[in-house]
């Protein structure tokens, strides 16, 4: 990302925090008749208050920057929640004068308790199955997916040994993850994975969006020396069933496409395909291209409430089982969270896919 992308980045993101920070505030003061001194500053600071824990903890591994970003994580998540109610309060308010101390204090305490169970939420971790019959598919197999574990400061190294305790507790034939194994909350090094080669089935993955932030060339040699394998758009086959790593589509060479690397290989049309490929928007160019089962991830089904109502604006396949003309579509809520650690209207997963040949 070129520098003053990151500025624009960081701007525009400082513009909706303050914004939202605003609108919580607003109603706050108004209603118990407080002011908060220099409050444009003071919402400016807790406005860059992620971002400020992002660089913090990137740069040292003391508990002080962690708890820093925790608490700031944390602290986004809240803000979205009250931001979510006091908008629609702060909207009943301009439009009919309404105004009440005890019905914004009821409002205030729900969210905060709100809060309290999707921060519950968000170290829980469900398994869900799904019986998927393929064309061409010879004999039954068990593929474990996995998706947006995001492995950093919230999530690290012992969350990671839940999700192998439990993918290994299902017994899969094959463990196929679809980028975002990293958080970009922390450092990437390969001590804070070697966990993953506990794992009991072949494991394989591929890139996400989070990797192109990292840098390819640095989870390229984070990973190398793993058992699990990296297809960077790849095809290997695994007992008669073709599987196609594909790139996330920004890391993607410009003005490349997905169906410009299915067009690289040449799928066998006797065996089924499963694409691993982390964006869920372009089912329609897979199925074209004659991919039977594509494994997607990213939109972490919204992750906290109602926040999906958005990602749900951006993809027309948000979380789930799809099928189309005998064609799939799995899409991943995510085994991990991003940003606060919270889940509200959503769960961390892991995903067991019975695949059976169709009769």
């Amino acid at each position: 990302m070129h520098w003053w992308n990151f500025v624009l980045f960081i701007g525009v993101a400082w513009g909706v925090l303050f914004s939202m920070h605003w609108v919580v505030y607003t109603p706050i003061s108004r209603v118990y008749n407080v002011t908060l001194p220099h409050s444009f500053l003071v919402l400016s600071f807790f406005s860059l208050l992620y971002f400020l824990a992002s660089m913090v903890v990137r740069s040292t591994d003391h508990i002080v920057g962690t708890l820093f970003y925790y608490v700031a994580s944390v602290w986004l998540g809240v803000l979205f929640l009250m931001f979510s109610v006091l908008l629609v309060y702060g909207l009943v308010h301009i439009t009919t004068g309404f105004d009440s101390r005890v019905v914004l204090t009821v409002l205030i305490t729900v969210t905060l308790g709100l809060s309290v169970y999707a921060l519950v939420q968000g170290r829980q971790l469900i398994t869900k199955e799904y019986t998927v019959p393929l064309e061409h598919l010879s004999t039954p197999l068990h593929v474990v997916h996995l998706s947006d574990i995001h492995v950093g400061t919230v999530h690290g190294e012992k969350y990671l040994q839940e999700v192998v305790q439990k993918t290994n507790a299902l017994n899969p034939d094959l463990i196929l993850i679809t980028g975002d194994l990293f958080d970009g909350s922390a450092p990437i090094h390969t001590e804070m994975l070697t966990v993953l080669d506990s794992f009991n089935a072949p494991a394989y993955f591929s890139n996400g969006n989070h990797e192109q932030y990292e840098g390819l060339d640095k989870v390229r040699n984070t990973l190398g020396t793993l058992k699990m394998q990296l297809l960077e758009n790849e095809l290997i086959e695994y007992k008669g069933v073709q599987v196609v790593g594909v790139n996330d589509r920004q890391s993607l060479p410009r003005g490349t496409s997905l169906n410009d690397v299915l067009d690289t290989f040449t799928l066998d049309g006797n065996k089924p395909t499963i694409l691993m490929y982390h964006s869920p928007a372009d089912w329609e160019v897979a199925r074209a291209a004659g991919v039977t089962f594509m494994l997607s991830g990213h939109t972490h089904n919204g992750q906290i409430y109602p926040f999906n109502l958005l990602v749900r604006a951006a993809f027309r396949n948000l979380n789930g089982l799809y099928e189309e003309q005998g064609y799939y579509l799995h899409i991943s809520p995510g085994t991990g969270t991003w940003g606060p650690p919270m889940r509200l209207g959503s769960r961390n997963q892991i995903t067991l896919l019975n695949l059976v040949p169709k009769e």
